[in-house]
């Protein structure tokens, strides 16, 4: 996550990338192998097993790799404390119009760091934004292994909004 101030505004960005291009890369894989009945002559002596084995991991490459790209979406958080105004963008590619969340500075109630697991069980870290209504918007859509950033990252924050450090960081895991 990438945090930009100045005296009146900050804004946090954070667009998964490396998910994303891992993502095209087996979009690209799949294609290619469930394109390869097109233009390969071994096609024709291929049993019908062998030829549903492939099918099928050109399906599974495509899928999987649609999947990843769509799962995980670029965040942009824009606070302007000369308007008292904050707005939470949440852009997930394939969706044309973002999903935008407008709110007052003066209704964000706490900002904290996030713990969870992955699927081995290990830790991830995220900034979440607690407005006063409950809503929670998260500032990060990939959570990070590196707590040491995430919680420099909310400091960076609080002190723009000028929010107390909190007691403990809530968990999920």
């Amino acid at each position: 996550m990438r945090v930009t101030a100045s005296q009146s505004r900050l804004v946090t960005a954070d667009t998964p990338w490396a998910v994303w291009l891992l993502g095209l890369a087996f979009v690209a894989s799949g294609t290619f192998v469930l394109g390869l009945p097109l233009v390969a002559d071994e096609w024709a002596g291929f049993g019908i097993w062998e030829r549903l084995g492939i099918v099928a991991i050109g399906v599974s490459h495509l899928a999987g790799g649609l999947w990843t790209i769509r799962h995980h979406a670029a965040t942009r958080v824009e606070l302007d404390r000369a308007r008292g105004t904050g707005m939470h963008r949440v852009h997930r590619p394939g969706v044309r119009q973002a999903a935008v969340c407008r709110f007052r500075l003066a209704d964000v109630r706490a900002l904290h760091v996030r713990e969870e697991r992955d699927s081995d069980g290990d830790l991830l870290y995220a900034v979440d934004l607690v407005l006063s209504d409950g809503r929670n918007l998260p500032l990060q859509s990939h959570p990070a292994v590196n707590v040491a950033a995430a919680r420099e990252r909310a400091a960076e924050i609080r002190a723009f909004l000028g929010l107390a450090t909190p007691a403990s960081t809530p968990s999920l895991g």
